[in-house]
């Protein structure tokens, strides 16, 4: 199927469309609304125009193929949940490796185990969780019958390459025994080619019988198409990867270590396999009839979307009237839907930039004061200089909170604005004259002009003015030295 992207962001997949507005939305646009329930919460998913109810689309039009998302597929077992898991499966089988009857029981019980968490792995991952499954009761022991189809799945495989043996021993006198033995080697090729779709046939239809039967594992093989034989290249890969590890550790480390290493890296990649074939299964599952549970499909909510929360959904319903140019609409929706003591600085800047465009100067204005305070809180320097020299351009009795204020003044002397920031310690000081942080004001600002601005006779007019209004405050014995080195050298 063709792809449907976000009428927003045209690169982006859509995830959601809105019947009513006949428009499609990313999971970064819709907008999320919690509603609280005895047992759980719902999330309703509503479209950013008209808050109506948003329509999913097929899961198809967000899953990227396999292939494409080959580093992330590697990397999921990578979590400390399932790292743990690993390590720990991997040093009882190394505990438990000799070759003894109770050994070997316990070495099929953690098999089992593996198994287990394996097939959770490959049913989480069909329905669209990206994320390993913790390790709990459901995933390592609930329903472990699953587990003995598999094994059943495995016997029955054996039986019908032996039977394929014995066939072609067979009939290998009539045929000839070159052609017995090819006759026999394609049987075990097509045995290996059909086996990881019994598998997902087994995982979806969590029936023996249905992936037993060819007829069902190689029809839904062959509608997957090209894509199920890249995927058995990289199951060869990945089987036969724990014993190229060993064979290149083994010169290295010691045989304990070997069968470490041999069990880590099998229980790595088995569960790397069973990820493989879960998202083989969530790409085709429309093509293969397998049934998505829309509430599970996180995949591009967990790599894609931003935490969500009530300003975001207000700024993708911003972002929307933004961009069809009703900037009134889009203003009068700030001030419905923010106070000023909870504005976000991503909502506080597109409402000064709103405001800006709709030359609503006194709004503006004092609004700033509210967006400076979250631009100093977030240190964003860059983006508090630009806001509030031009705000002083246009008002020059504008005068942001005095605690902002005295470091916007700092951030003017760092960046080298030396007038800007004696300005502002300068507006700082009529602003707020019983402000505490005024006598250290008057010191900076007699800095800035001697250091700065080379001019020793304002800097000692302002360290005595600091000294005559606070003769008793701690700063004085500092700026008395100060006004002493600045005599020395002059």
């Amino acid at each position: 199927m063709d792809k449907i992207y976000c009428a927003y962001h045209p690169t982006k997949p859509a995830l959601w469309f809105c019947a009513g507005c006949d428009a499609y939305f990313c999971s970064e646009c819709i907008t999320k609304k919690e509603l609280g329930g005895f047992n759980k919460k719902t999330t309703m998913h509503l479209c950013p125009k008209c808050s109506s109810m948003a329509e999913r689309l097929a899961v198809e039009n967000i899953v990227e193929p396999f292939w494409s998302r080959l580093p992330k597929i590697f990397a999921y077992p990578l979590k400390t949940h399932s790292m743990i898991f690993m390590v720990t499966l991997s040093i009882f089988m190394t505990l438990f490796s000799s070759p003894d009857l109770f050994s070997k029981i316990i070495q099929s019980l953690l098999l089992g185990v593996l198994l287990k968490y394996c097939f959770s792995a490959l049913k989480a991952t069909a329905q669209g969780s990206m994320k390993a499954p913790e390790i709990n009761e459901q995933t390592i022991s609930e329903d472990f019958g699953v587990v003995v189809k598999y094994w059943g799945l495995g016997f029955l495989f054996f039986l019908a390459g032996m039977g394929c043996f014995l066939f072609t021993l067979g009939i290998s006198a009539n045929i000839g025994t070159s052609m017995g033995i090819f006759l026999f080697v394609s049987c075990i090729i097509f045995l290996l080619m059909i086996y990881p779709a019994m598998v997902i046939v087994l995982a979806t239809s969590d029936s023996l019988l249905s992936a037993i039967n060819p007829s069902i594992s190689v029809r839904m093989a062959w509608r997957i198409g090209p894509s199920y034989l890249l995927m058995l290249i990289f199951l060869v890969f990945l089987y036969s990867a724990p014993a190229t590890v060993v064979y290149l550790l083994q010169p290295f480390i010691p045989n304990i270590l070997i069968v470490f290493m041999f069990a880590l890296a099998n229980c790595y990649y088995t569960i790397v396999a069973h990820h493989l074939m879960g998202y083989l299964i969530l790409q085709y599952h429309d093509t293969i009839g397998y049934d998505v549970d829309p509430e599970e499909q996180d995949i591009y909510e967990q790599e894609h979307a931003p935490e969500k929360d009530a300003a975001h959904n207000l700024i993708n319903r911003l972002n929307v009237l933004i961009k069809e140019s009703r900037l009134d609409d889009a203003i009068e929706l700030i001030q419905a839907e923010m106070k000023p003591d909870m504005m976000n600085p991503d909502v506080a800047e597109r409402y000064y930039n709103l405001l800006k465009l709709k030359d609503r100067t006194p709004e503006m204005l004092a609004h700033a004061k509210v967006y400076l305070d979250l631009l100093v809180k977030g240190n964003r320097k860059d983006t508090f200089r630009a806001v509030y020299l031009e705000c002083v351009a246009i008002d020059p009795g504008f005068c942001p909170r005095a605690t902002t204020l005295f470091k916007i003044a700092g951030s003017m002397n760092e960046c080298g604005n030396f007038h800007a920031a004696l300005e502002a310690y300068n507006r700082f000081i009529k602003g707020s004259p019983d402000d505490p942080l005024v006598p250290k004001a008057y010191f900076l600002a007699a800095g800035v002009f001697y250091e700065k601005m080379l001019n020793p006779e304002k800097a000692s007019k302002t360290l005595q003015r600091l000294i005559r209004i606070f003769p008793n405050h701690e700063i004085v014995p500092y700026a008395q030295r100060y006004l002493r080195q600045i005599g020395q050298q002059g």
